[in-house]
C-alpha cells in the first residue's frame, strides 16, 4: 500500500533590505538582508518510497528541481538507502526574487526529516539547508531574519509584524547571477543597520519600515528588465507606505496601508494589464 503524502506550504519571501558588501575570496558575495516570510506559498506533499528520488512539479519536474537536489542530500548525508516522491504545487512565480525554489527545498527537508522519524536535529537540519542555498536556511524557519554572510547565517529579528502587501511581477524575470554580474559592473557597495531594523520591526511600524526599504541590485536589476522601475512608482502613486524590488527581482512589493488598500491597488494593476499581480502579507516563524 502507498504511503500518504505529509504536506506542507512552502512560504515565498521578500527582502526588506538587501546590501552587498562585496566579493569575498570564494567568489560569492559578502550580503546583509531583512528577509520575511509571506503567506503566498506553493503546495509541498513528500511520501516514503522504497528507492529513488522522484520530483513532480509540471515543467520544472526531475533532477533540476532544488528539491529534488535536497532530497538526494538529506539521503546521502544520512546514508539512507530509502526514497522519496516529492509533488510542488507550484503558486510562487519563478525568476521573481522571492525564494520559490529555496521554499519548496526547505519544505522538502522539513516533511523528509519528518517522514524518517527525526534523525536530524534542527541545527542540523539548519545545516543541511545551508549547503542546498542560502536561502534555503532561512526558508526552513521563516519569519523575520537578519541573513550574512552568503545569506546562510540568520538571527531572529522582532517577529510581530502584520502587514498587508501587494506583489506585481513583470512578464520577464532576472536571473540571480547576471543580476549580480550587472551589480559589479556598475553597483556600489551599501551597508544597512542590524539595530534600526530592530528598532522599526519592534515598534511594526510599516511608516518606519517603509522608511528603511534598500536593495543594492535594484538599479542592476531595472536595466535588465526596466519595467521593476515602473511598477515600483506606480505602487508608491497609489499611496503604498513602500514600494521595492525584492532580492534580485523582478518581483515588486508594496507595503499597503491596509488590506482594503492593497486589493483596491491590485486591482487597478489588473486594469493596467498585468497579469502577475497577488495580495499577501507577513507570516510569522514556522
Amino acid at each position: 500500500m502507498k504511503q500518504t503524502f505529509l504536506t506542507t506550504f512552502a512560504y515565498a519571501k521578500i527582502n526588506f533590505a538587501l546590501a552587498i558588501l562585496g566579493i569575498r575570496e570564494d567568489g560569492y558575495h559578502e550580503l546583509q538582508s531583512v528577509m520575511q516570510s509571506i503567506a503566498l506559498h506553493d503546495v509541498v506533499g513528500v511520501r516514503r518510497t522504497e528507492e529513488a528520488v522522484i520530483c513532480n512539479c509540471g515543467a520544472l519536474s526531475g533532477q533540476r528541481n532544488l528539491a529534488f537536489i535536497a532530497a538526494e542530500l538529506f539521503f546521502k548525508e544520512l546514508g539512507l538507502s530509502g526514497g522519496a516522491e516529492i509533488e510542488i504545487e507550484k503558486h510562487i512565480p519563478l525568476q521573481a526574487g522571492l525564494a520559490g525554489g529555496s521554499s519548496d527545498a526547505a519544505a522538502t527537508l522539513r516533511l523528509l526529516n519528518q517522514l524518517y522519524d527525526t534523525p536530524l536535529s534542527g541545527e542540523e537540519l539548519t545545516t543541511l539547508a545551508g549547503k542546498c542555498g542560502a536561502d534555503v536556511a532561512f526558508c526552513l524557519k521563516g519569519g523575520t531574519m537578519w541573513a550574512t554572510g552568503r545569506g546562510e547565517y540568520l538571527d531572529l529579528l522582532p517577529n510581530n509584524l502584520e502587514m498587508d502587501l501587494v506583489l506585481v511581477k513583470p512578464a520577464a524575470g532576472v536571473n540571480t547571477r547576471e543580476a549580480y554580474r550587472q551589480f559589479d559592473k556598475y553597483g556600489e557597495k551599501g551597508y544597512i543597520s542590524k539595530e534600526a531594523w530592530e528598532t522599526a520591526l519592534r515598534e511594526a511600524s510599516p511608516q518606519h519600515i517603509a522608511g528603511l526599504l534598500y536593495n543594492d541590485l535594484e538599479i542592476a536589476s531595472m536595466t535588465m528588465v526596466p519595467e521593476i522601475s515602473n511598477l515600483k512608482q506606480y505602487l508608491l502613486d497609489e499611496a503604498c507606505y513602500g514600494a521595492l524590488m525584492s532580492g534580485s527581482g523582478s518581483c515588486v512589493f508594496g507595503i499597503a496601508q491596509s488590506r482594503d488598500h492593497a486589493c483596491k491597488v491590485s486591482e487597478q494593476l489588473k486594469k493596467k494589464g498585468c497579469a502577475n499581480v497577488w495580495v499577501t502579507k507577513t507570516v510569522g516563524h514556522m
